[in-house]
């Protein structure tokens, strides 16, 4: 039996000033990204990623952008580009070349895809990953989302702990699938709150082929850590 790897992580890149320090942060997320596609069948989700930067009253791709291209031009980037607008940030994701393909819209929140979201068909599942809207706008975008895909991962905003605004919308949603991942994924950098943001849900009937569900709170790249987890097919 084969099985892939999963990452999902929310880099928080598009919060980050140009400096020396960031610059080494941005190189230490691509090593530990390359390391996660070395695995076998190995995908990658990746939120807040940097996309275009106004700069003297003009829009162009962000430099970080450009770097995330060069240094995976050996993979597969998919991103929604939708309204060829002016987007600040992107939900990504990374593959091996060839190894996966564009899911139909209907996976979508709202069968609408948008930069927040990214699907994919991989080894056969479709899979998005996500990066839901804040505050007053999340609890619509929850209850949006119509559990399409065999698998929906990221940053959902929101959690199912006491100080969720939205926790029942959130306990709600996705009754076909199971949340593999409602342990703290996220450190506030002021507060030091931890919070339960980031989740895994996948199908019921898939879930007993899920294994090795890590929050790897060791990289502290991010206020948010990377999760990991493995599944057979």
């Amino acid at each position: 039996m084969e099985r892939i790897n999963i990452m999902t992580w929310n880099t928080g890149m598009t919060e980050w000033n140009n400096n020396a320090e960031n610059n080494k942060r941005y190189k230490e997320i691509v090593n530990h990204i390359k390391e996660h596609l070395k695995k076998d069948n190995s995908i990658v989700f990746l939120q807040q990623i940097p996309y275009k930067i106004k700069e003297n009253s003009t829009w162009r791709e962000h430099p970080l952008f450009n770097m995330l291209q060069k240094d995976f031009s050996n993979y597969d980037i998919l991103y929604n580009n939708y309204n060829k607008g002016y987007v600040i940030m992107m939900t990504i994701v990374i593959a091996t070349k060839n190894s996966s393909a564009p899911a139909k819209k209907e996976i979508y929140p709202n069968n609408t895809p948008t930069n927040r979201e990214c699907a994919v068909t991989f080894s056969g599942l479709n899979i998005l990953g996500v990066h839901a809207k804040n505050g007053e706008d999340n609890k619509r975008y929850l209850e949006d989302m119509n559990g399409q895909a065999d698998i929906i991962l990221g940053d959902f905003n929101a959690g199912n702990y006491m100080m969720s605004e939205n926790k029942f919308t959130f306990s709600c949603i996705l009754k076909e699938h199971v949340n593999i991942c409602n342990i703290p994924t996220r450190v506030d950098p002021k507060s030091g709150r931890r919070t339960c943001i980031d989740h895994i849900f996948v199908r019921k009937n898939l879930v007993i082929r899920c294994s090795n569900m890590i929050v790897h709170e060791d990289i502290k790249l991010s206020d948010h850590f990377p999760l990991t987890f493995e599944m057979d097919i």
